[in-house]
C-alpha cells in the first residue's frame, strides 16, 4: 500500500519531467518530505486537445478519492489506495478506471514494518526510492460537484480527488526487500505506458490496468529501501540502524 510519500520537485520541475502543462488557475503543492491522506497532491491527467491529440496536464486533488455520487467531499474512508483486484467492480472506483485515470508522481514513498513478531513490537519506517529521481504511480481521479456554487461552468464548482492503485507485493525472487516489507505494492507505471493510461478517449481501463500490472514488478525491480526517521517537523530524514537486518 502507500499511505505516505514525498515529492521533492516544484510544479515547474514536474511539468518539465512529465512534459505536462500547468494551469494558471491551480495552486500546486510545494515539495515536502511527507504527504498524508487528505492532503492536496499533484497528479497527471490527460485532456483531449482541439485537434484531437492527447495533452498532458498537471492537476491538484485531495489524496483520497471521493466518487462523484458522494453526498459530501469530506469522507474519511481509506480511499487513498484502490485495490487493483476490485477497482473495476467497486462503485467508488469503477467509473474512474473507465475514464478518469491519473498518474501520481512521487520522489519516494514510505512503509512501516514491525521490528518483531509481537503485537506491541514497535514499527520502523522505511523509505522506498527509485533508481533515478521519480516514481510514476498508476492512479485514479474523480470530479465532485460542489452544489453550493450555482454556476456549473465555474471551475470552483468541481473538486478533484485521487487515489493510488495497489497490487500484491513482488515475490521474494523478484524483489526480496519489497517482498518482506509489506503485502501490498503501489502500482508503478513504465514511462512508455503513461500516455495510454491517461488517455481519456480510451475507455477499457481494465485492460490498461492488466497491462500495467504485467510490467509493474519489472519497473519496481530497481527500487531500494532503507530504514529512516522523519524529524524536525517534516524537514529532514535521518538514517537509522536496520532493526530487522
Amino acid at each position: 500500500m502507500c499511505g505516505r510519500f514525498s515529492v521533492g520537485f516544484e510544479a515547474d520541475d514536474l511539468s518539465r519531467k512529465l512534459d505536462a502543462l500547468l494551469r494558471d488557475d491551480t495552486v500546486y503543492p510545494s515539495p515536502a518530505l511527507q504527504f498524508n491522506p487528505t492532503d492536496p497532491v499533484t497528479f497527471l491527467r490527460g485532456r483531449t486537445g482541439d485537434d484531437g491529440s492527447l495533452r498532458r496536464e498537471l492537476a491538484v486533488g485531495r489524496w483520497g478519492l471521493i466518487p462523484s455520487f458522494a453526498e459530501s467531499f469530506e469522507s474519511r474512508l481509506p480511499s487513498w489506495n484502490a485495490r487493483s483486484e476490485t477497482a473495476a467492480t467497486l462503485p467508488s472506483f469503477k467509473g474512474s478506471l473507465q475514464k478518469w485515470r491519473a498518474v501520481v508522481p512521487v520522489s519516494a514513498y514510505y512503509e512501516y514494518k514491525k521490528s518483531g513478531p509481537g503485537r506491541k513490537d514497535p514499527k520502523q519506517r522505511y523509505i522506498v526510492e527509485p533508481a533515478d529521481d521519480i516514481i510514476t504511480f498508476a492512479g485514479l481521479f474523480a470530479f465532485w460537484r460542489d452544489e453550493s456554487i450555482a454556476d456549473r461552468k465555474d471551475p470552483m464548482a468541481w473538486r478533484l480527488s485521487c487515489s493510488i492503485l495497489t497490487m500484491p507485493t513482488p515475490p521474494v525472487e523478484a524483489h526480496e526487500g519489497l517482498h518482506n516489507l509489506h503485502d501490498r505494492l503501489p502500482v508503478p507505471l513504465a514511462p512508455g505506458m503513461i500516455n495510454d493510461w491517461i488517455d481519456p478517449e480510451e475507455k477499457d481501463g481494465a485492460s490498461l490496468l492488466d497491462a500495467a500490472l504485467s510490467e509493474a514488478y519489472g519497473v519496481a525491480s530497481s527500487w531500494k529501501l532503507r530504514p529512516v526517521d522523519l524529524v524536525e517537523g517534516n524537514t529532514r530524514l535521518v538514517e537509522v540502524p536496520n532493526p530487522v537486518a
